[in-house]
């Protein structure tokens, strides 16, 4: 039986007419239960002050006596918190246990895992899916890169694929429900506070702005899948990762095998389905979204739908060939500009195209490499300084200006800059220590090439 570990009485305290405070204490004590750095085993005490604690919490305080009982009505709060905590003990979310003089409290593991699911089920909401995305990728890089020894992390990474998968089935059936709803209603403030409370605080992806970017979630899809197919093919790696699993599970290889395959197929399944399956997420959602704007568009000039009513008229206006005659008319204006207001069209997106490399022609290239060695020939360097001074210099102790000679655009550039010699930093001190370069007031033409002034440079001893 589905119930054959819970008590019988167990669900009587979410049924009865203080069924909400109830619900406010157990929810309060999920988390003195679920604190794992102290003991599981609470004190009595500890307990009824935590109840305490819950219902100074809640606004108004009313006790509703569903049965006759021997006892007043509460007064106090401590009076609340001991009624709560019987019924809670009688119905058998909590389990006293006496060791002498001093009683204690406990959850049984039962009850504990019921109370988490049904707390997780009212903290349902946001998931971010990069985070799940990622974990999976790590799971499953570690398996391949020791499969032996960390094999069974690939069984971890089929979990949460599956979990994933079925978080996006709720989303797609959250949103169908919600639209249902929102539909069927026609209040306008109860479509819009509908879409803003259930869709975009308890429904929608925490990250779903971001899948349509290039950093998304899925980006690492492809990765996935691929590690994943290289399971199957690889015999070797597939009997290591069986052998991970037999060792871990305690399990035969030949059950451990099919168990690897199973996961290996639940994580390919996922997510090569993952397109579809948010189109039609994206599809309901664009409904939903689409229904809310024209509820508040129209919420202060007409109803939504007033444009397709509108046309409908104009129809069958235009099957008479006299116009009729409106007798008696309200004095208001019925029609106009803003109430035949619609919505803009869903933008599709563009027809995929193939990208291909575009040619470079041959003399484009060389073009490119003659500016490319055209610029490195204008870089000034102290080795290139150094090269020119001694090649010009050769053994002699002086040489004049007009006796250095100029066959390249290198050599012009470390010509010109021999008279900067002395600003050009700190490395050109070693040019410095060998070379000195003396000037004279007159200026002349060095081979017709450049006018600058007289200089000797003289080799240091």
């Amino acid at each position: 039986m589905l119930f054959k570990h819970l008590p019988d009485e167990i669900f009587q305290a979410l049924s009865g007419s203080n069924k909400q405070l109830v619900e406010a204490v157990l929810f309060d004590l999920s988390d003195v239960f679920y604190d794992y750095a102290e003991d599981p085993i609470k004190d009595k005490s500890t307990i009824i002050e935590a109840i305490e604690d819950s219902l100074h919490k809640v606004d108004i305080l009313s006790w509703q006596e569903d049965q006759k009982e021997s006892f007043e009505s509460p007064k106090t709060i401590h009076d609340y918190a001991l009624r709560i905590y019987h019924r809670l003990v009688n119905t058998g979310w909590l389990v006293e246990e006496q060791e002498l003089y001093r009683v204690s409290v406990l959850m049984t593991p039962q009850i504990s895992m019921l109370l988490k699911s049904l707390v997780e089920i009212s903290r349902h909401g946001k998931r971010n899916y990069g985070a799940t995305v990622l974990s999976i990728l790590s799971n499953l890089e570690s398996v391949a890169l020791a499969p032996l020894e960390r094999g069974v992390t690939l069984n971890q990474a089929a979990a949460a694929a599956r979990d994933f998968s079925a978080h996006l089935n709720q989303i797609l059936l959250g949103i169908r429900s919600l639209q249902r709803d929102l539909f069927a209603s026609r209040d306008p403030k109860a479509i819009v506070s509908g879409f803003f409370e259930l869709f975009v605080e308890g429904i929608l992806i925490a990250d779903y702005k971001t899948l349509k970017t290039s950093n998304n979630p899925f980006r690492f899809r492809r990765q996935i899948l691929e590690l994943v197919q290289n399971f199957l093919a690889n015999d070797d790696a597939l009997y290591a990762i069986s052998q991970c699993y037999s060792e871990q599970q305690l399990i035969p290889i030949e059950k451990a095998q099919a168990l690897v395959e199973q996961d290996c197929r639940a994580i390919l399944q996922t997510f090569n389905n993952i397109e579809q399956r948010l189109e039609r997420i994206d599809e309901y959602r664009y409904r939903l979204e689409k229904r809310a704007a024209d509820t508040a568009r129209y919420m202060d000039s007409s109803r939504p739908g007033m444009a397709s009513k509108i046309a409908n008229v104009i129809t069958n206006v235009a099957r008479f060939d006299n116009l009729p005659v409106l007798k008696q008319v309200v004095g208001v204006k019925v029609l106009g500009m803003e109430s035949a207001a619609t919505p803009s069209r869903r933008r599709e997106p563009p027809a995929p195209r193939v990208v291909t490399p575009a040619s470079v022609s041959e003399q484009a290239i060389q073009i490119r490499d003659a500016q490319r060695r055209f610029h490195e020939a204008r870089q000034v360097t102290v080795a290139k300084l150094q090269s020119y001074l001694q090649r010009q210099m050769n053994n002699e102790s002086e040489k004049h200006i007009k006796s250095f000679s100029i066959d390249s655009v290198e050599d012009f550039v470390c010509f010109d800059h021999l008279r900067y010699v002395g600003s050009l930093g700190v490395n050109a001190k070693i040019i410095e220590k060998d070379f000195e370069v003396k000037f004279s007031d007159r200026y002349l033409d060095v081979h017709q090439f450049v006018e600058c002034r007289e200089f000797v440079v003289v080799r240091r001893r």
